[in-house]
């Protein structure tokens, strides 16, 4: 009887085993399996854009996904971006901010001209050194000095986050011939 009391304790004993507590995982007829990302797919094009509203000197990331054309074939993973890009791609990449502020005026380009401390216009940004390619850069960094309460910047692409901000600061300080210490970056490829 002894040896029948050892076994039934040891059975006990098992089955009250963390391992043996675990339920086990039930799915419904309401549940949702896991989502699942390619990741062997390519890349589409994206098409990043520093944007400031001068106001505030809040700046944002516009991104824009640009779809290949059927005949197109990816090159290391990624689709290769528009050499020249529409001027309505740039027009939209400013609405974030408009849509924010409701002043058409206070918006910008994030890559600002000498002389935009006292003229901070749209006119004195540059469009195309705002932006970034995801097929050339990984990030899109920024530099800047402050003249006053005013964020005077200058942005610059690069393949890591130190590298776009290296580069901006070097393209602030050259074009500005101020010191850019306030500095940022941010990735162009949004999230897969």
């Amino acid at each position: 009887m002894s040896g029948k009391r050892a076994l039934v304790a040891c059975i006990v004993a098992l089955l009250a085993s963390p391992g043996s507590m675990a339920a086990p995982t039930q799915m419904n007829d309401d549940s949702v399996p896991m989502v699942v990302t390619d990741t062997t797919k390519a890349r589409q094009c994206v098409i990043a854009y520093l944007v400031t509203d001068t106001v505030t000197n809040d700046t944002f990331v516009s991104r824009e996904q640009i779809e290949p054309t059927p005949d197109e074939s990816a090159a290391h993973g990624l689709y290769a971006c528009p050499t020249n890009i529409p001027a309505r791609v740039a027009a939209r990449a400013l609405e974030p901010c408009i849509t924010r502020t409701g002043d058409l005026r206070s918006c910008v380009f994030g890559d600002m001209a000498r002389g935009f401390e006292t003229q901070p216009d749209v006119r004195m940004t540059a469009e195309n050194t705002s932006r970034c390619a995801s097929d050339l850069a990984n990030f899109i960094g920024i530099a800047c000095w402050k003249s006053g309460e005013r964020n005077i910047c200058d942005v610059a692409c690069g393949k890591t986050d130190q590298e776009a901000r290296d580069l901006a600061r070097g393209r602030c300080e050259v074009k500005q011939q101020k010191r850019c210490p306030i500095t940022g970056a941010v990735e162009i490829l949004p999230p897969q």
